[in-house]
């Protein structure tokens, strides 16, 4: 099959499992430290309140770890632009559409990138940065413009 694209879109994780056992490792040290001291002060409630914070942070970031799971994916292959949304092992969402009235536009005022088509507006790349966005766009005008042309209905 003849992709004239074939995107995966994935958010920014800069932190590795090993950094953030690491991180973790960081945080619990100081935390745990202060918490017996004011404990044996006789503030004991203090070493509560730090468990907590731990719990939290911890919490957070297995969040963030989970959302970062998930990515969007773009083809344009002879039939179809195909925007798939997925989970780390699963589609979650897609869409399927006629490439032949797809118009990309990317607003400056308020940082879309969106596909266009028959008065329906899909927004690609949430999690990336302007200039990413940029790229991406022009990126897809191109594969278009390949098709339409493979396609004869421009000329080059």
């Amino acid at each position: 099959m003849n992709n004239y694209l074939n995107i995966k879109i994935y958010s920014n994780n800069s932190l590795s499992t090993k950094g953030f056992y690491i991180l973790m490792t960081s945080i619990i040290s100081p935390a745990l430290f202060i918490g017996i001291a004011f404990s044996l002060l006789g503030a004991w409630p203090v070493l509560g309140f730090m468990g907590l914070e731990i719990i939290l942070i911890y919490i957070f970031f297995k969040i963030l770890f989970y959302k970062n799971n998930f990515y969007e994916h773009i083809m344009l292959d002879k039939t179809k632009f195909n925007i798939s949304y997925n989970n780390k092992n699963s589609v979650i969402n897609s869409v399927n559409l006629e490439p032949t009235w797809l118009q990309v536009k990317l607003e400056n005022n308020n940082n879309k990138l969106q596909i266009f088509t028959h008065g329906k507006a899909i927004e690609l790349g949430k999690c990336l940065a302007i200039k990413e966005k940029a790229s991406l766009a022009i990126t897809i005008q191109e594969a278009l413009l390949d098709w339409k042309q493979e396609k004869n209905l421009i000329k080059p």
